[in-house]
Parts: structure tokens; C-alpha cells; sequence
């Protein structure tokens, strides 16, 4: 074991990504939306490929086949049950109280969906990402996720919001404490009382800024429109700000083996990133979007380092199998890349 500091780096360029997107919408057109599946597995093996830790390139193994299989999973276990519910409410003349109980059958396969689509879509892109050829597994169990899930918006409905930075980690610890890179499991160390003030203090704002906001148009004040500007120059810095002090949280409490990530996020370089990103994307009319996914992955992946002792030599490869179902319903989704 050698005590080191490794840092993560994103070496991909704007250009490329742009040929590549026009490619996959053209592609996309052509073939009435099928080729979608396969146009979203190429950005990605692309987005990963250029994603280094350590000085070594990360690969994706996943494929459009299996996107497209895990879709058309995803639409026969939850899609057809949501729709057909739908469009019993909408199309047929039910009793009042079977109408009631279809509309809540409905919601209920759609709250089930979120959380089941979270974990199995995590399980496919562990299992598709490598590192040094070694490939990541997930192997927490969907029903121990679906009490967390349960259990964390209940007592957040019930303390109105209060119990939500409580619940997010508990979820990223879920999450994080679950995943290995070959034979090697990460852990996380975090609470939610880390994250509590922050929270408290920017849900605080919000409440008092939209309050202000709906009390001046109510009495029709002179200045009741320059009252609604509070909320994107003053509830958006700040939304911005409990981001970036959640995300270095995070990571600063995720472990593997007996090292530890550490993030150097800091509000004012998230705030930048987001002004940045804006004004590229309005100046453009949204071309520049190949240019803001650089930009986000160059500055989340490369704020990441890891110290303390790492033994890579005592990674071995474990692989696992799993269904592609999850990301089928990830798809659904609409998550898109991420490299939580």
C-alpha cells in the first residue's frame, strides 16, 4: 500500500462531441426515433473514454441493443400499467370510487417506478463501466431501496420537507456503500445533519422570498414586479450554493478501501459554471449544448481526488450479471450521464 493522491480528469472536447450529435439527430430522424438508444450508447462510450483517474481512461461497455431491450422491458412492467390506468380515467365512464382507485393505482405505479429505475439503472452502468479492465458492480437490492424510498418521503411529508437532507444521504449512502470496483467495495461516512444548515437556511429564504413575491402581487404593490426578481438573482445563487455545498459533502464522505474522495467544488466556481452554461446556451440558441457537457464534466469529474493508501494490485475482477431493465426505465426517465 502506498499512500497517494489520485485525481480524476475529463479530457473531451466540444467539437467532436457537436459532429457527433449532429451524426445521431440526423440518424435519429431518419429512423423515426429508433436509432435513439444506440445515438445515447455512443455519447456515452465517448463521455467515458475521455474520463481518466489516476492517468487511466474509464470505458463503457454498454450497447443501443441493450438500451432499446431495457426500454421495451421498462414500458411492459410499469408504462403499459401507467397508461392503461390513464386512459381508463380519461376514456371510460367509471363509478366515482373506481375512478378514484384507478387514478391512485396510477400514482402508485408511477411512485414505484422512481426508485426501482434509480437502482437498476445504477446496477446496468456499473456493470458496463471498467476501469484498467476491471469492471464496477452494484449490488444493493431493490426492495431494501424501495423502504428507504418509502420511509424517506413519509417522514419528509411529515416534518413538511424537514427530514429531506436526512433522506438524500441516507439514499447516497444507499447508493455509494453498495458499489464496488472490481472486488472492492466504497463506503460512505456522511448524515444528514451535515447537510442540515445549509438546507434549513436556503429552504428558510425561499419561503420568505416567495411569501414576499406573493404578498406584493396580491396588493398590487408598485414594485411587484421587480419583487419577482428576487428569485432568480437571490434563490438561484443560493439554490446553487446548497448544491455545491452538498456535492463536496458527499464526496468528502466517500471512502474506497481506506482512502478517501475529497471534492474542491466551492459555490463561487459552481455559480461561474452555471452563468457560463446560460449564457452559451442563449447566445447559440442551444448549440453550444456539446460545449456545456464538456465544460460540466471537466469541472465536476475533475474536482474529485483520492487520497490516503490505495492497493490496486488487491482489485480483482468480480463480474456480475444483471438485467437491463433499469436502464430501460432510466431511459424513461430521461437521466441521462451521470457519474454519481
Amino acid at each position: 500500500s502506498t499512500p497517494a493522491r489520485k485525481r480524476a480528469s475529463f479530457h473531451g472536447v466540444g467539437g467532436t462531441l457537436l459532429g457527433m450529435q449532429i451524426v445521431n439527430v440526423c440518424l435519429t430522424i431518419v429512423t423515426l426515433g429508433g436509432y435513439h438508444f444506440w445515438a445515447k450508447a455512443k455519447i456515452r462510450r465517448y463521455l467515458f473514454s475521455q474520463t481518466a483517474f489516476a492517468g487511466d481512461r474509464f470505458a463503457y461497455h454498454g450497447t443501443g441493443k441493450e438500451l432499446y431491450q431495457g426500454f421495451l422491458k421498462a414500458m411492459l412492467v410499469f408504462g403499459i400499467p401507467y397508461f392503461s390506468l390513464g386512459a381508463a380515467h380519461t376514456f371510460l365512464g367509471l363509478p366515482r370510487w373506481i375512478d378514484l382507485l384507478s387514478q391512485s393505482l396510477a400514482g402508485l405505479v408511477l411512485f414505484l417506478y422512481v426508485p426501482v429505475a434509480i437502482v437498476n439503472a445504477r446496477r446496468y452502468r456499473c456493470t458496463r463501466t471498467s476501469w484498467r479492465g476491471i469492471r464496477f458492480s452494484f449490488r444493493g437490492r431493490t426492495a431494501d431501496f424501495l423502504k428507504l424510498y418509502f420511509r424517506g418521503w413519509f417522514f419528509t411529508v411529515l416534518t413538511l420537507g424537514t427530514y429531506y437532507p436526512y433522506f438524500q444521504t441516507q439514499r447516497q449512502a444507499f447508493l455509494h456503500a453498495h458499489t464496488y470496483f472490481g472486488n472492492q467495495r466504497f463506503g460512505f461516512t456522511g448524515h444528514g445533519s451535515g447537510i442540515m444548515v445549509p438546507f434549513a437556511v436556503t429552504l428558510f429564504a425561499t419561503y420568505a422570498v416567495l411569501g414576499l413575491c406573493g404578498l406584493a402581487l396580491a396588493f398590487q404593490l408598485t414594485n411587484a414586479g421587480l419583487t419577482l426578481l428576487l428569485i432568480p438573482f437571490v434563490l438561484g445563487p443560493l439554490w446553487i450554493w446548497l448544491l455545491g455545498q452538498k456535492q463536496k459533502y458527499f464526496w468528502d464522505h466517500t471512502t474506497f478501501g481506506e482512502a478517501q474522495f475529497t471534492s474542491d467544488i466551492t459555490w463561487q466556481k459552481l455559480f461561474s459554471l452555471y452563468l457560463g452554461n446560460v449564457a452559451l446556451l442563449l447566445v447559440t440558441l442551444g448549440w453550444a449544448w456539446p460545449w456545456v457537457t464538456v465544460r460540466n464534466a471537466r469541472f465536476f469529474i475533475g474536482s474529485l481526488s483520492l487520497h490516503g493508501p490505495i492497493d490496486l494490485d488487491r482489485v480483482l475482477q468480480d463480474t456480475t450479471e444483471v438485467s437491463v431493465t433499469g436502464e430501460g426505465l432510466s431511459n424513461l426517465l430521461d437521466t441521462g450521464f451521470d457519474m454519481d
